[in-house]
């Protein structure tokens, strides 16, 4: 994407609060119609779209939000275990409909990979729906084993997932 392209996203990590947890909760909602929250441990982060008003960029409510597990630094051996407290894992990563296919998830990601791997310079770990699965790719992840089919699973889009995983050096 060229650089006049990438939109323009301002990302914020919050607070994990009922206030937050409902915005959260809300954007899942919007953008899958279903209602899903960051967990205890979770990272959150929210990303707006730039509004101005009063010539100063103030943010309304995000488009895009993503949540993540840290690693635990303490857990120094990688494990055939997919969700090993070695790894850091990508728990929740949603952009409302309106705003999808156009970078936004692309900034959020590369925004939180940044975040997440300056901290602790360990892999990323994500369950993709199988329809998120070309995103994730093009932004470097690959697969890990074959596509888990989900007995219990809410809607369709997430009755089959694929673990992935991106490695930073």
């Amino acid at each position: 994407m060229e650089a006049s392209n990438v939109p323009q996203l301002s990302i914020k990590e919050v607070g994990r609060n009922n206030k937050n947890r409902r915005i959260f909760v809300q954007v899942s909602r919007d953008t899958c119609g279903e209602n899903f929250s960051p967990g205890e441990d979770n990272r959150v982060f929210f990303g707006y779209q730039p509004t101005h008003g009063y010539g100063q960029a103030f943010p309304q409510q995000p488009i895009a939000v993503a949540s993540l597990l840290p690693a635990l630094p303490e857990d120094l051996h990688p494990s055939a275990n997919f969700r090993s407290r070695h790894y850091h894992m990508l728990t929740f990563l949603f952009v409302k409909r309106d705003f999808q296919q156009l970078g936004y998830g692309r900034h959020l990601m590369e925004h939180v990979e940044r975040v997440m791997t300056s901290a602790l310079a360990r892999p990323i770990r994500v369950q993709s729906a199988v329809k998120a699965v070309p995103f994730f790719q093009k932004i470097g992840y690959t697969a890990v084993g074959e596509p888990i089919e989900c007995v219990c699973a809410g809607t369709f889009l997430f009755r089959t997932l694929q673990n992935m995983e991106k490695n930073f050096p």
